[in-house]
């Protein structure tokens, strides 16, 4: 295995190291401080696609709700699905975006400065939660509000209960409601976008990606299960998935890239979510400002793969 298929441990080493600089006395630290860091910057450049993985599961990469509160003003959340719960691993709701009232949909991780991953399922959505998804859409649909979803999620919640309650058949409604839905979408990749759980939030008119997301039909550790055996060549199945940002973008699949800084989107939150928000703001002025019936046909089509992503 490369040092660049350790890419995490090794750069949370280098951070670790520079911090023990920045504290030693009577040398320089500026120097070295700056010796560590272009290692840190040569070491990330070109780094394996499972390292993408793994900084796309950091811990402390910036969650769906630090990017609602960041980018969205007025934001009133709403519970539940009408049918069977409120599902913790989606959120959503009403906001403005500047002077645009828009509806915001997300897969919810994990709490804002919190590691709470099991109340919300690693943001893994029941049935439940994409029915409250549909339920949101049709709701921007009715007052003209654009629908903007944040992604990050491992897939669908692979539970008993889930399957019983027709999985599948909601990923299905909601890439149906997505496809016709007459008012413009725009979705946004954060971290791991895996199966269907991620593609029933992760489709619309523009599609927005970080760098280091990683947006394939099952995660590495499925695929190498599945094709190989057992989940050990995960390295391998990441390569042959090619789900990193760079992958999709030079494939037309997304729309725009959002470079992370040196180590990961952890390293510089605001500064991500800034670049993040200037591209949302972009498009959803774009897209309101056309013709309603054209974005609703191109995206029909789009999802169909009859034309490319531009």
């Amino acid at each position: 295995m490369s040092k660049k298929d350790k890419f995490v441990d090794i750069d949370n080493a280098l951070k670790d190291l520079q911090k023990s600089i920045s504290k030693l006395k009577d040398v320089d630290a500026g120097e070295l401080s700056d010796i560590v860091e272009n290692f840190r910057q040569e070491l990330y450049q070109g780094i394996s696609r499972w390292s993408s993985v793994e900084i796309a599961r950091h811990v402390s990469r910036p969650s769906s709700d630090e990017f609602i509160e960041a980018i969205f003003t007025d934001y009133l959340e709403l519970h539940g699905d009408r049918s069977y719960e409120d599902d913790p691993a989606v959120t959503g709701g009403l906001a403005m975006l500047d002077e645009f009232p828009v509806v915001v949909i997300a897969h919810r991780k994990r709490s804002q400065n919190a590691r709470d991953y099991t109340r919300h399922h690693f943001g893994m959505a029941s049935p439940s939660g994409h029915y409250k998804a549909i339920r949101l859409m049709k709701l921007a649909e009715k007052f003209k509000r654009t629908v903007i979803t944040f992604v990050d999620t491992p897939g669908a919640y692979p539970v008993p209960e889930a399957e019983f309650k027709g999985q599948s058949f909601s990923i299905a409604k909601c890439l149906e409601t997505l496809a016709g839905l007459k008012t413009p979408v725009v979705a946004c990749i954060i971290g791991e976008a895996g199966s269907g759980g991620a593609l029933a939030l992760g489709f619309g008119d523009r599609i927005i990606m970080l760098e280091n997301a990683f947006y394939s039909s099952i995660s590495p550790e499925g695929f190498s299960s599945i094709i190989y055996g057992d989940a050990s060549r995960k390295e391998l199945a990441a390569d042959t998935l090619r789900g990193a940002g760079n992958d999709l973008l030079e494939n037309g699949i997304i729309d725009y890239l959002i470079k992370e800084p040196v180590g990961g989107a952890h390293n510089e939150p605001a500064k991500v979510i800034e670049d993040t928000a200037k591209i949302i703001r972009d498009c959803v002025k774009e897209l309101v400002g056309s013709d309603l019936h054209k974005v609703v046909e191109l995206r029909a089509r789009r999802i169909e793969g009859l034309i490319p992503s531009d």
